[in-house]
């Protein structure tokens, strides 16, 4: 049986989820797939999220990075950097999407804030009906909803480039 807060929490991730236009877990396993290397950048509970997405992709063979990490190489062009804030006003995650553009690499941006200065960097912007800290969308605290919504968005386009899970188990970390 579920909680009430269980309840509260399904009920708002599908109301934020059903909100996306049509066709945008596959637009963005689409963007992922055209990429050779793909980086992602977020911080706190959005960067854990991005995170997830990419050991996701890094088990299907894909090439991916984390900004910040010291084996992360030089974005370049041809690169897909993906970055993700709620507010779209994160100094840090700004700051590398701007990095990005400058070094020629397209950027993905997925935000609640369709005004901020992130989506404004941005080849492409999803947009997330999920709030912020800032500004709430529903009853759950901080930016509860949009790190979860951004969790669901990335495994629903990793299921959406049919993923091979035999493959991805054999390449799984070993070095636990």
């Amino acid at each position: 049986m579920l909680s009430q807060n269980d309840e509260l929490i399904l009920r708002e991730l599908r109301s934020a989820l059903s909100s996306l236009p049509e066709g945008t877990e596959e637009a963005l396993a689409q963007a992922l797939l055209i990429h050779r290397r793909v980086f992602f950048c977020g911080a706190g509970r959005s960067g854990l999220m991005l995170r997830a997405l990419a050991m996701r992709l890094a088990q299907m063979g894909r090439c991916t990075y984390v900004a910040g990490e010291t084996v992360t190489p030089a974005i370049e062009k041809g690169d897909l950097l993906v970055a993700a804030s709620a507010s779209g006003k994160t100094a840090g995650v700004v700051n590398n999407a701007r990095i990005a553009r400058e070094a020629g690499a397209d950027v993905l941006v997925i935000t609640a804030a369709a005004d901020g200065p992130l989506a404004a960097l941005g080849d492409g912007v999803i947009l997330l009906n999920a709030g912020s800290k800032e500004r709430a969308s529903g009853e759950q605290v901080m930016g509860s909803l949009f790190e979860q919504a951004l969790l669901i968005l990335g495994d629903g386009a990793v299921q959406q480039m049919n993923a091979d899970g035999e493959a991805m188990r054999r390449r799984h970390a070993n070095l636990e």
